[in-house]
């Protein structure tokens, strides 16, 4: 049996990661889907489900997957093109919700690819799977001209909110339980910062330290 499951569809940041497994000899595949393919005007075109198979299709070449193997997808919007394509080259599938291996393997890739990114992975961890948007948002205003360029622009979400610009403020905090958004790094109590304030779904606050440079 084969499963094919993704991680990261959800995610502001970053691409897609897509998952191929097969359980009886523990063998995995996967690669990501470029956060390029998201953009306003290749998201329209939907190229990212074009990549879902050409990712399955170099998958099944390195696992020698045979027609004889049944096929388990998960869910959802990603795999319908995929589906056309098991379609048209006989093989036998159903979608399917995908638990276990396969579903921690994929996930766990993803977390590593976004560290990779630049995503502390605390904030990994703050934001949960998946990563959630309005979260998301606060890291990417943090240093936006950079960060921006890793995002899923193409998402209406982000379409509706992307002529804000942050007010910038300065302070001192007290809290000991606060990181800076820029740097990552944690923020002395009784220390001087920089806070980004915008509204999105509410209003939002960016705190960093005083040197690093903001927006």
């Amino acid at each position: 049996m084969i499963q094919i499951d993704d991680a990261g569809s959800g995610s502001f940041v970053g691409g897609t990661c897509i998952g191929i497994y097969r359980p009886e000899t523990n063998e995995y595949y996967f690669d990501i889907i470029p956060v390029e393919l998201y953009s306003k005007e290749n998201f329209k075109k939907k190229y990212y489900l074009d990549e879902v198979v050409n990712i399955v299709e170099k998958a099944f070449r390195a696992l020698k997957v045979s027609k004889d193997e049944f096929i388990e997808i998960c869910q959802g919007y990603m795999f319908e093109k995929l589906k056309e394509w098991l379609d048209t080259n006989l093989f036998s599938w159903k979608s399917t919700k995908i638990t276990g291996r396969l579903q921690e393997v994929v996930e766990k890739n993803f977390e590593i690819y976004t560290e990779k990114l630049g995503l502390p992975v605390m904030y990994i961890k703050y934001t949960q799977y998946p990563f959630h948007f309005h979260k998301l948002l606060r890291w990417v205003f943090a240093d936006f001209p950079n960060r921006i360029e890793i995002c899923k622009t193409g998402w209406k979400s982000w379409q509706k909110i992307e002529g804000i610009i942050p007010e910038e403020d300065e302070d001192i905090i007290y809290n000991p339980n606060i990181y800076c958004m820029k740097c990552g790094k944690h923020i002395k109590p009784g220390s001087k910062i920089k806070i980004l304030r915008y509204n999105s779904n509410k209003e939002n606050y960016i705190y960093m330290h005083k040197s690093c440079k903001a927006l």
